[in-house]
């Protein structure tokens, strides 16, 4: 069953961020500004005959306005051209992370680097961004982002920045990932020789990496099912380094090398919903 008053304050609230008044959006509807109240009021529906130019105008969809904030965690929805995996929902936005790597690119092709200079930064929010339509940019919030220096090392993360697409943080991680705490702790792994098994570290200052009960949830696969591993924005042990996480799902705080170019591309976004 439609919520009206749902579907009135979806309304209200696309109108007000595409900056018609009442009066703009009933001239361009041909309507009179009454109904448009009425519709924000939750009083009446739009005529469905309505709701194909009434989405175009508030660049929109027809679903959005009759189911709106029907979005929750965990649910994977369709955004361009790819799949993209609900972190947070707040009222009428939601954080999301594309639910597969979507190709493989360095951090940055110099020695060091932080995040407002790399060119992963630039590709996203140039090259990528322009891969959605016109609907689907005007969906994407301009974010505001900052970081700490890195827990275990202390290397420097650089100024705040803002983005539209941009790579998931260590606490950003942990926050919508499962935290085991042992970020705080400092309680770190090492690699065997085998390069396969992990060996305890907590003996020492701190690892490499965070190998807890929440690898899977971190686990990601590329575009053809294989496993791959994945750039975060955060500073590694080094500046020549970028966290990552492992094909196992592992947390590396000492992160990669930047200019490695096998390392897979996850975006993540805020979107309006």
């Amino acid at each position: 069953m439609i919520d009206n008053i749902g579907v009135g304050n979806q309304i209200l609230l696309l109108r007000k961020r595409n900056g018609f008044t009442q009066e703009e959006l009933a001239e361009k509807l041909k309507i009179s500004a009454q109904a448009i109240s009425k519709w924000e009021n939750g009083h009446t529906l739009p005529e469905t005959a309505l709701l194909p130019l009434l989405a175009k105008f508030l660049n929109t969809s027809i679903d959005s306005i009759l189911m709106p904030n029907t979005v929750k965690e965990g649910d994977i929805i369709n955004l361009g051209n790819h799949q993209w995996k609900v972190l947070h929902v707040n009222v009428d936005s939601a954080f999301i992370i594309s639910e597969t790597t979507i190709g493989k690119a360095p951090y940055d092709d110099r020695e060091s680097t932080t995040w407002e200079n790399c060119s992963l930064r630039k590709y996203l929010n140039g090259e990528f961004y322009d891969t959605f339509n016109h609907t689907d940019k005007s969906r994407i919030i301009k974010t505001k982002l900052t970081d700490r220096n890195n827990p275990w090392y202390g290397t420097k993360y650089g100024n705040s920045t803002f983005d539209k697409i941009f790579l998931l943080s260590y606490d950003e991680v942990i926050r919508h990932f499962g935290d085991s705490g042992d970020m705080q702790n400092k309680k770190g792994w090492y690699w065997g020789e085998d390069g396969i098994t992990p060996n305890d570290g907590r003996h020492l200052p701190y690892g490499d990496c965070i190998y807890d009960q929440f690898n899977d949830e971190r686990k990601a696969q590329n575009t053809k099912g294989e496993d791959d591993w994945w750039w975060l924005r955060s500073p590694g042990h080094a500046e020549k380094a970028a966290g990552s996480i492992g094909y196992c799902g592992e947390l590396f705080l000492c992160g990669d090398d930047i200019c490695r170019i096998d390392g897979g591309v996850r975006p993540a976004l805020w979107v309006t919903i």
